[in-house]
């Protein structure tokens, strides 16, 4: 990978923003390790917190599927957040041979406490957008984390 430093960059318009993706990926790699050994849980059990959080209570399949991991790796994760006190198991409404995972309220609030800080700039940063840009740049990451989702699909069912 041909990545220059910051400032460096040359090509088209294009070429610089596939590098900002991707410096901008290193960072949010980097902060969420930082807040996932603040929370004291792995960078995984740290993705499944935000999935719970955006999604909702999930079984371990679909977590299995939405995580890319394997069911019996799930549970592992489920039981060390549960003990840590950020899950809970519950019965399946329509599935008695099935539970619900879902993140404890108070727990993701002490996630989110840690996210303010980049919360608050990125809306700082925001306020100086137009709306047309910004609806722009929400069409780009949308669609940026669908070719993502995508292309994480395509390598799992590879050999």
């Amino acid at each position: 990978m041909d990545v220059k430093p910051p400032g460096e960059e040359e090509g088209t318009l294009a070429d610089q923003i596939v590098l900002a993706m991707t410096d901008l990926v290193g960072a949010m790699g980097r902060l969420n390790d930082l807040v996932a050994q603040r929370l004291g849980v792995g960078p995984t059990d740290l993705l499944c917190l935000h999935t719970l959080n955006r999604e909702g209570p999930s079984t371990a399949g679909a977590l299995s599927a939405r995580l890319g991991r394997t069911t019996g790796a799930i549970t592992q994760m489920v039981d060390r957040l549960q003990k840590a006190g950020y899950v809970r198991r519950r019965p399946h409404p329509e599935d008695r041979r099935s539970v619900v995972i879902e993140a404890i309220p108070d727990a993701l609030g002490k996630v989110a406490a840690l996210y303010t800080g980049l919360d608050a700039r990125s809306r700082r940063l925001m306020a100086e957008f137009t709306e047309d840009q910004l609806a722009a740049v929400h069409a780009f990451l949308a669609a940026s984390h669908h070719n993502a989702v995508q292309e994480s699909d395509n390598l799992t069912a590879q050999p």
